[in-house]
């Protein structure tokens, strides 16, 4: 910040409900140049517990600390931006300015520029800390000598006293386990130094693939301030396809021979061997371990160090074996080492499976032989199959009552409906809203879902839940038909679909425009009632040709042709209808390409487009070449744009990110390996063991903070139906899937299930304002929710601990609930019926429960 570009900062109140409040703060650029990147640090008398259009941290000091999102990063001269936050208050009092401005390390004043007033003596600001990025080729060495990829992490300046702050790697499209090593620790920074290298080793396959990258996440810094949280690592291949073989020339003459100079002193190899053991079986030292001898092929005057570290192959770590990781040291004169790796001993039927033992990272030797093959033998035999008699063999008995689960979750898709409510609506405490939504351009676009606990109505999220809710019906119909549940899969599909169809307009030249969003979310959010009260504006937004939206259209496309599948045994001519739309929406996401978010700005700070149109395009090619082969056509036009559109799988299966969506379908309807290896190399990183995601003590593979039971019902779900339509190799896949669904459940160490209204313990304070009963008066209150929100799930831990859950209304992380947390989530719950049986409720029981009510019921007994 300089003089050149001065700036201040403006306060207002939005929003006063007695015991809190929402407001805006605005900094204005008053001067004549851009401020491009900023940080604004203020003091504020009160707690913040929620803000949008920006990203706000509260200091250890207390102070609060605001970064721009990716849109609103640069401040043009005269311009401003204005980002808005929510505190809680005394009653009776009033909000006040927050105090202490200070944008980009300097002070500012409230709503005036800076003056040129001296600047009076301040304590000493704390350094920042900076990552760098990073590029590294397979199998290239660093400035070091080491094949990893250094992360140079900076201070600003330098300090008198110790600096410490954390790091660890977090996957992109590379995979821990299989393109890097993940790693995490401190780094400490002892006084007067202002540099350390993060050194994270690179993985060497054989297989052609594109630039991967990764991630390095800094955290938890004393003694100074993180300015710069992430450092990228971009990954270059350096394989290449087998050339096509050339003709032996004719040799040439041989040279005279040169004197032979005295070569320098070569440093000795390094070699590391195979090791086969059986399950069960002891090695040579008497443990349960593969031996993996390294040998030096000379003995060296100077101690030897090499790191090592084991690598899942068809054996997965943590279910055949443990993985390890560490240095070997040889010390002069010695020329062998063993590295014992233990072999884990189940009851599975299995082949004979593989892993590696990779060595990196050498000292005072080359390294010559850098990979050894793990073998594992199985020792179990299959038991004696059963007489058969010509029945049909019954699902096997699960934890649960899945039919009963299944059931609850379109209790709560009922609980999200907006408009013009049917009579046979279950939901007591629902009744029609948003009845004017689309006047305001004219259009009638009443109907959909509510995104969350809120009231906006997110095409994006919305039309992505849709078409995992088809692709459930699809896979697990016959599961839906037995649970009872086909009639109220269809009626929660349908209700989506009529929607969608509302917010298409064509002309002759096919799609004009898709409205892609009612509701202004950050009015929505200062509103914390009922939606049938609510009285703000909600505005229509929409994509266009001048304005387009590749990856919201895309995915429209997707939910319109997956949901034509399902109804065509049912409804072929509304099957047709939506095809047809599908199509046209299609068409116009290839023809004006471009991110949704850029048109729909108000997106941004809730469903940004993070992962870009790409996949959306392969997703919806894919879902209409399944929805034209389900209406009889042969024609391959979609299947190959599918294929074309095709960037990889690159990313846990999300609302956002469909890569492992499209994997899937392309795996199924071709068989090819490229597409099966994509997918498993992130089904294998979810697995325990694989690197990609950290597990809880009671079994939660846990992904992340937010909605992490979103993420591990995500991928039981691609899991699931990967192992029943592609391959389940030693059924690692079906019991990944299980386990996690059976976890959310309740198969957990607190012994409580994270579905609303099912199972012991579930939570009784979803985030989730029409099923609050209340307003904000009573938001941060402890009683209970006054209707209960059957089915919905919820968030989750917030960390990587079995007791990281807090059921608190407040807590919109843990607490949070939406449309997309249940669309996998409820065919995963199919999948469980199709597998393990279950009895949903009858009507009489369902008429019996708080707040539900069934039309024509029968008395409960």
């Amino acid at each position: 910040m300089t003089t050149q570009n001065p700036a201040n900062v403006s306060f207002a109140v939005t929003g006063d409900w007695g015991t809190g409040f929402t407001a805006d703060l605005t900094i204005r650029n008053t001067g004549t140049t851009p401020i491009n990147g900023w940080t604004l640090n203020f003091n504020a008398p009160y707690s913040i517990d929620q803000h949008w259009s920006s990203v706000l941290t509260k200091l250890p000091d207390g102070r609060y600390s605001v970064k721009p999102l990716s849109w609103n990063t640069a401040i043009p001269a005269g311009g401003s931006i204005t980002f808005g936050f929510r505190g809680a208050k005394a009653a009776g009092t009033r909000a006040t300015a927050p105090t202490n401005y200070q944008l980009n390390g300097v002070s500012l004043t409230s709503g005036a520029a800076p003056t040129a007033t001296p600047t009076p003596t301040l304590a000493p600001a704390l350094p920042d800390l900076i990552i760098s990025d990073t590029t590294l080729a397979e199998g290239a060495l660093n400035a070091n000598g080491a094949a990893s990829a250094l992360f140079k992490v900076s201070l600003s300046k330098a300090s008198s006293q110790s600096v410490t702050v954390g790091y660890a790697t977090q996957n992109g499209s590379a995979i821990a386990g299989q393109d890097f090593t993940a790693k995490q620790g401190t780094l400490t920074f002892a006084p007067g130094e202002t540099s350390k290298n993060i050194a994270i080793p690179i993985l060497n396959d054989t297989r052609i693939e594109p630039t991967q990258t990764f991630k390095v996440l800094l955290s938890n810094a004393s003694q100074a301030k993180i300015l710069d949280s992430q450092g990228i690592g971009t990954i270059l291949d350096n394989d290449t396809a087998a050339p096509a073989p050339t003709p032996t020339p004719a040799p040439a003459p041989a040279p005279t021979p040169a004197p032979t100079p005295t070569p320098a002193t070569v440093l000795p190899g390094l070699s590391i061997g195979n090791a086969t053991l059986a399950e069960g079986a002891l090695s040579a030292n008497g443990t349960a371990s593969a031996l993996f001898k390294v040998s030096l092929s000379k003995a060296s005057s100077q101690s030897v160090t090499v790191g090592y570290a084991t690598q899942s192959d068809s054996a997965i770590a943590g279910q055949d074996f443990t993985a390890k990781q560490g240095t070997l040291t040889f010390a002069p004169g010695e020329t062998s080492k063993d590295i014992a790796i233990s072999i884990l001993n189940d009851t599975l039927v299995e082949p004979t499976e593989t892993f590696k033992v990779v060595l990196s990272d050498a000292s005072q030797a080359s390294i010559v032989t850098a990979q050894g093959t793990g073998t594992i033998l199985d020792d179990d035999v299959a038991p004696t199959a059963p007489s058969t008699s010509g029945t049909p063999t019954a699902p096997s008995t699960g934890k649960f009552n899945y039919a009963e689960a299944l059931q609850k979750s379109f209790l709560f898709y009922e609980a999200q409906r907006s408009g013009d409510l049917p009579g046979n609506n279950r939901i007591q405490w629902r009744g029609d809203s948003a009845m004017k939504d689309g006047s305001d351009v004219g259009r009638d676009l009443t109907g959909g879902y509510y995104d969350a606990g809120d009231h906006v109505k997110f095409n994006f999220p919305m039309a992505s839940s849709l078409t995992m809710l088809s692709w459930g019906v699809r896979e697990y119909r016959e599961a839906y038909n037995r649970a009872g549940q086909l009639d109220d899969a269809l009626s929660a599909i349908r209700w989506g679909t009529d929607y969608l169809l509302k917010c298409h307009v064509t002309d002759a030249n096919g799609t004009k425009e898709f409205w892609g969003q009612v509701g202004d979310g950050n009015a929505d959010h200062s509103y914390w009632g009922s939606p049938e009260k609510m009285t703000m504006a909600r505005p229509s937004f929409k994509i266009d040709r001048q304005n387009p939206g590749s990856d919201l259209a895309g995915e429209a496309a997707a939910a319109l042709a997956s949901a034509s599948i399902v109804f065509r045994k049912t409804d072929a001519a509304y099957a047709d209808k939506l095809l047809d739309n599908a199509i046209q929406l299609y068409t116009f996401a290839d023809t004006y390409r471009g991110k949704y978010s850029d048109s729909i700005t108000d997106a941004k700070s809730f469903y940004n487009s993070w992962s870009g149109y790409q996949d959306e395009l392969s997703w919806g090619a894919a879902w209409i070449h399944e929805a034209q082969q389900a209406a009889g056509k042969s024609d391959t036009t979609y299947l190959n744009k599918a294929k074309a559109a095709y960037t990889g799988v690159n990313a846990t299966f999300s609302w956002d990110n469909k890569s492992a969506g499209v994997g899937v379908l392309l795996a199924q309807e071709t068989g090819d390996s490229l597409y099966r290896s994509d997918v498993e190399r992130l089904l294998n990183s979810w697995l325990p063991g694989g690197g990609g995601v950290t597990y809880t003590s009671g079994g939660l593979a846990w992904g992340g903070e937010w909605g992490s039971l979103r993420s591990a019902a995500n991928m039981a779900f691609v899991g699931g139906v990967y192992a029943d339509t592609v391959t389940n190799p030693q059924g690692k896949y079906s019991t990944f899937a299980e386990k996690q669904i059976d976890y959310i459940l309740g198969d957990n160490p607190r012994q409580s299930s994270y579905m609303v209204g099912f199972g012991k313990n579930s939570p009784v304070n979803p985030h989730h304002r029409a099923a609050s009963g209340t307003d904000w008066g009573g938001f941060n209150g402890s009683q209970p929710n006054a209707h209960i929100l059957y089915g919905a799930l919820v968030g989750g831990p917030s960390a990587p601990n079995d007791f990281a859950y807090k059921d608190l209304r407040n807590d919109y992380v843990a607490n949070e609930v939406a449309t997309d947390y249940n669309a996998a989530f409820t065919g995963a719950m199919a999948r469980m019926v199709d597998r393990f049986g279950g009895t949903p409720l009858n009507d009489a029981q369902l008429d019996a429960l708080p707040g539900i009510v069934v039309q024509n019921a029968p008395a409960a007994v």
